[in-house]
């Protein structure tokens, strides 16, 4: 983990989760390869204005920190957490250990007060990720009051049934690996965008998490709502279809 405030000067990387400031998570693969690195760089900054923050790095002064830091990773696959607060960035990096990896859901009850915005004040939610095991587990976001299922801790989502997929992206973040699929997913399924009911989980036979640390990957059960897997045909499509677009945008 490093820290830097504006003159250049390192500090400790503070505990981010209840900070002022915005955040995002970049993919390193082999080869110090970053896929759709000027996407995420472009929502961190675009997150950082939309809170009028008071110091707001270039994007040039991101891409000299992120390659210096980089290289001194110590693995080859990994994720790179990206921190602006309000005086410092913040850099941490960790195993991809979760890509792809099958899920188990937990309810949380959370709605976010800006959903288009990555935000490290919220607590509740990305601090709530210490009590699960991150490599199998994810809170799923039901929303108190209209009782609907909107996204992971993590990852959006995908219900499935037969060849229609329904994708939230009201109240959602839209992250930038779904959207990168959506083109590829429209020309083979009905995709329509709405917010299922809790009551309604039990008709879809699958349901998948699609983010930058998950990549694609399937939900095995959602115990809370009474829901289990029917299969895995759908989830093996799309992540084909993640692995393509990886390769494509890491060339």
């Amino acid at each position: 983990m490093k820290a830097w405030h504006k003159d250049g000067t390192p500090d400790k990387h503070p505990e981010p989760w209840g900070m002022s400031g915005v955040f995002t998570t970049i993919r390193i693969l082999k080869g110090k390869k970053i896929p759709f690195f000027e996407s995420y760089l472009h929502r961190l900054l675009e997150s950082a204005s939309r809170l009028q923050m008071p110091w707001i790095p270039s994007s040039c002064h991101f891409e000299s920190k992120v390659s210096e830091f980089i290289e001194e990773m110590n693995f080859e696959h990994g994720l790179l957490r990206i921190c602006l607060f309000e005086n410092l960035i913040g850099f941490s990096s960790r195993p991809a250990v979760s890509d792809g990896n099958p899920v188990k859901g937990w309810l949380l009850k959370h709605r976010r007060e800006n959903p288009l915005i990555k935000s490290t004040v919220e607590k509740n939610l990305y601090g709530a990720l210490g009590k699960l095991k991150v490599e199998e587990e994810d809170w799923i976001i039901v929303d108190p009051k209209d009782n609907d299922l909107r996204e992971t801790a993590t990852s959006n989502l995908i219900f499935a049934r037969q060849k229609t997929l329904i994708i939230p992206d009201k109240y959602v973040l839209n992250g930038i690996v779904l959207q990168n699929l959506l083109p590829l997913l429209r020309n083979q399924y009905s995709v329509i965008h709405a917010l299922p009911k809790d009551h309604e989980i039990s008709t879809f036979d699958e349901i998948i998490l699609c983010g930058t640390g998950r990549g694609v990957a399937p939900l095995t059960s959602l115990t809370e709502l009474g829901w289990s897997s029917g299969g895995n045909e759908i989830f093996s499509t799309i992540r084909n279809h993640y692995e393509e677009i990886i390769k494509s945008a890491s060339a």
